[in-house]
């Protein structure tokens, strides 16, 4: 059987992180509306809208800590 990552979520802020950035993978969670209103993104994030993260999340780095964001 395999295993299943562990998962934590909890809500901070990006000056929360207190890690090094370039070791986290980013995840852009916000609709393809939400986006074209505000297109600033982190550098490097992979923009997953929400309703499909779901289906996304076995196709993501699960070797380094992820972090997803939306508006």
């Amino acid at each position: 059987m395999k295993r299943q990552p562990k998962v934590s979520v909890e809500r901070i802020g990006l000056d929360e992180l207190g890690r090094d950035l370039k070791d986290i993978v980013f995840v852009d969670a916000r609709s393809a509306t939400a986006l074209a209103r505000n297109p600033a993104e982190v550098p490097g994030a992979i923009h997953v809208p929400i309703k499909a993260l779901d289906a996304a999340v076995k196709k993501l780095p699960h070797r380094r800590p992820l972090v997803t964001y939306c508006t």
